[in-house]
């Protein structure tokens, strides 16, 4: 085998990653896990707002980790409320 479809090769299995436009585009192979993502992003949003509000810095991580918390749990509450508006009380409402 020549270098040259080595290189081919390696440049096939790399072109569809390297292709991937995010904010235009899904993630690929994203949609069983993405709710996971739920959770760095509350870790980020709370280290960056605690970092500038907390008093002693040796707060931070404690502070950080309990609003993470408050975000993840809020999320969870706000997706119950809503799968059970959507799915048990919507189609028991008249459609007139």
């Amino acid at each position: 085998m020549s270098l040259f479809a080595i290189a081919s090769d390696a440049a096939a299995s790399v072109s569809p990653i390297l292709a991937w436009k995010p904010f235009l585009q899904p993630a690929p192979n994203a949609q069983h896990w993405w709710w996971l993502l739920l959770i760095p992003m509350a870790m980020g949003v709370s280290l960056a707002y605690k970092a500038i509000r907390v008093e002693d810095l040796g707060q931070l991580p404690r502070e950080t980790l309990r609003m993470a918390a408050q975000i993840v749990f809020g999320m969870i509450g706000l997706a119950v409320a809503l799968y059970v508006l959507v799915v048990l009380i919507l189609p028991y409402l008249p459609a007139e």
